[in-house]
């Protein structure tokens, strides 16, 4: 039976967390070790929550595998196997993901293509994939199942993205470093795809555009991303610069609005 430690960055939501708790408990031939970083009081985000697992769990050679999931990713009952199942199978597979589905059973995550300015998903029906796995240009990190290998390798998340970016930053990091990520077509789980993507307040959504700042200045400097990434080709420096303009401008406008915000509450 395979033991796997299991890394959930939890914020609030208590109702997604016991289901998400009970989709572990039917896992089929795995045991789980659980740790959940309650960001509810002191929200450090998503990757400084990551981390923290990764530091307790990759180094701790007993553990081969070592799981990533958002609370609001709900995992079939044989989803964690199939992903074990991929690694052992793909030496090479640094880190291998499962197919997403919303609640009604749709396809909305079977890899990633574009990854800037924001992720584009690659959306394929069930019944057209034939194959056990297909490779992706970085791997969705609502569930991302690593080899402690390769994390010993090329080392923990980037913290300077704090909230969106990581899973792809870190997925072409593995994968200049000649690691694979592969998705597992017989693993699945369900997820909303919400907890990046829904709504947010101006201090989220400033941290969202400021990742998305940090990653480009980190990949669109040099051509290894062009040669390793879905859109590089397209990737012309005058779109580079516009893309980064509209995001810093949008930066800017939050600030002008927590500015204004501000000032109106000093005269209260």
């Amino acid at each position: 039976m395979n033991l796997i430690p299991v890394i959930i960055p939890f914020f609030k939501d208590h109702e997604a967390l016991v289901k998400n708790k009970l989709a572990l408990e039917l896992q089929e031939k795995t045991s789980i070790e659980l740790f959940i970083k309650d960001n509810s009081d002191d929200n450090i985000l998503f990757t400084k929550a990551i981390n923290i697992g990764l530091r307790k769990f990759c180094y701790d050679f007993k553990y081969k595998y070592t799981l990533i999931l958002n609370q609001d990713a709900f995992l079939d009952k044989n989803c964690i196997n199939e992903l074990v199942i991929t690694m052992e199978e793909n030496p090479k597979c640094g880190i291998s993901t499962p197919i997403s589905l919303d609640n009604k059973g749709n396809v909305n995550w079977c890899g990633g293509l574009d990854a800037f300015p924001w992720g584009v998903h690659k959306l394929i029906p069930l019944e057209k994939i034939n194959s056990k796995t297909l490779p992706s240009f970085w791997a969705n990190g609502a569930c991302m199942l690593l080899r402690n290998e390769m994390v010993r390798e090329i080392g923990l998340l980037d913290e300077n993205m704090r909230f969106i970016c990581s899973d792809s930053d870190y997925s072409f990091t593995a994968r200049s470093r000649g690691w694979e990520v592969l998705v597992a077509t017989a693993a699945k789980m369900e997820h909303s795809l919400s907890g990046s993507g829904g709504k947010a307040n101006n201090w989220l959504s400033k941290i969202k555009f400021e990742d998305q700042l940090y990653f480009a200045e980190k990949w669109l400097s040099g051509d290894l991303f062009k040669r390793i990434s879905y859109e590089g080709n397209r990737l012309t420096k005058m779109r580079i610069v516009d893309e980064l303009r509209k995001t810093k401008n949008q930066i800017n406008l939050i600030n002008q609005i927590e500015d204004s915000s501000s000032k109106r509450n000093a005269l209260v």
